[in-house]
């Protein structure tokens, strides 16, 4: 099983297969079997995957034949910036708030192992 690209030579787009061999016992030759997993990002190289469907989408073909687009805005980076930041604070101050219980658990394990110590030891000289 192999990876198989295509790239169209008048848009430039590459397509990417899963290929896999088989024997045909008719003409005694191995033919491939291709799977279409979709087309390859031009800037990144990666993989944008295929949606499985077959035929044209519903509703994206414009019934007035115009080429005028609709502006759609993209996500608000501003507002997912300040979301972050908000986590990014909160998951700091919770760290530091772990960070100051573990110190005083550290410190009572500490005490106790003195006290034990302490209390061995002076079992040892008593005996």
């Amino acid at each position: 099983m192999s990876i198989v690209r295509y790239t169209n030579k008048k848009t430039g787009v590459v397509t990417l297969y899963e290929s896999t061999s088989y024997y045909d016992p008719v003409t005694k030759q191995s033919r491939p079997k291709r799977k279409y997993l979709g087309t390859e990002d031009p800037t990144t190289g990666k993989l944008i995957p295929s949606t499985n469907k077959r035929g044209r989408k519903k509703g994206t073909e414009d019934t007035t034949n115009s080429k005028v687009h609709k502006n759609v805005a993209g996500p608000d980076y501003q507002l997912l910036y300040e979301q972050q930041k908000k986590e990014c604070v909160e998951k700091e101050k919770k760290i530091r708030e772990l960070e100051k219980a573990n110190r005083i658990l550290y410190g009572y394990l500490e005490r106790v192992r003195d006290t034990l110590n302490g209390m061995l030891t002076n079992k040892e000289t008593e005996q």
